[in-house]
């Protein structure tokens, strides 16, 4: 097991702390940083940007030869954290002891907590990882008026969650389009810079967006179904986790639910954010990572 230990700083001491760890080689020019390493533990690179009002930019591209501990002290703008898995897998948990939390291909978490307790990414040995992350600090003093209207519509939008929270969904498609654009961007220099802050601008309001109205929804859910239709939504979401993959239509569902197609897909979108189609290929896909 080896263990990597991140002090919490500017994105300049982030990349020199993970130059040091990886035994690297860091490169820097127009607040832009990259670490390149390939010891005996691990290979790969660690790119990121920093941008005004405390917004950072990371893509991790790596491979550990050895299971790996990342310990991650808080920091001081109590950020949101946006990550998106690309490949293989990772696990967070809160302090050493925490409960861990897997992030998977294709999914996205979003991370927040105000509490003196360091954040820990595990990482399994021989499983190729690609992942990128969007941190915005929500507490701000300055005016740099695009990042600081983010930061207050994310302390907004997370200000009722508990301290340390940490919730993993699929990936939205609209988003995992924006990312696959930053993986894929051919400029270099400022006009990268301002690229960058405007795919992520988007990638930011998307999310608060999606996050307002799985908010709203939930709440919705919870005043206007009965026990009986909270029960038979349940019961349905269980019999499709359970069903063989032949059987996996939306006509089967439907007709096995004895009710009509607008009522399930209305109840389903209010339950699960995602239509009965939607979640029978979440299932498939889950049952394929298996």
């Amino acid at each position: 097991m080896k263990n990597i230990y991140l002090k919490a700083g500017k994105t300049q001491d982030v990349f020199n702390d993970l130059k040091d760890n990886f035994n690297g080689i860091l490169s820097s020019g127009n607040d832009e940083f990259n670490v390149s390493f390939a010891s005996v533990f691990a290979k790969g690179n660690i790119k990121g940007i920093e941008f005004p009002e405390g917004m950072t930019y990371m893509q991790f591209d790596m491979i550990f030869h050895d299971n790996v501990r990342m310990s991650i002290e808080p920091l001081n703008n109590s950020p949101v954290f946006l990550a998106y898995c690309m490949d293989g897998s990772l696990q967070h948990s809160f302090g050493e002891h925490g409960k861990r939390k897997s992030i998977k291909k294709q999914q996205t978490g979003i991370l927040k907590s105000n509490s003196n307790v360091n954040s820990i990414l595990h990482f399994e040995k021989h499983v190729p990882i690609k992942f990128n992350v969007i941190a915005i600090g929500t507490n701000h003093n300055a005016a740099y008026e695009p990042n600081a209207v983010f930061a207050n519509k994310l302390k907004k939008t997370f200000s009722k969650i508990e301290e340390n929270y940490l919730d993993v969904s699929p990936q939205c498609f609209e988003i995992s389009q924006k990312i696959e654009e930053l993986n894929t961007m051919p400029h270099k220099g400022i006009v990268r810079n301002m690229e960058v802050n405007r795919i992520l601008e988007k990638i930011v309001e998307l999310e608060i967006e999606q996050q307002t109205d799985s908010f709203s929804k939930l709440e919705e859910t919870i005043n206007s179904f009965t026990l009986k239709q909270i029960d038979h939504i349940k019961s349905t979401s269980g019999f499709i986790k359970n069903l063989s993959l032949e059987l996996f239509t939306t006509d089967f569902i439907v007709q096995k639910a004895m009710t009509v197609t607008n009522k399930l897909q209305k109840e389903f979108k209010l339950m699960f954010t995602r239509s009965v189609h939607e979640f029978l290929l979440y299932i498939r896909i889950e049952r394929e990572r298996i």
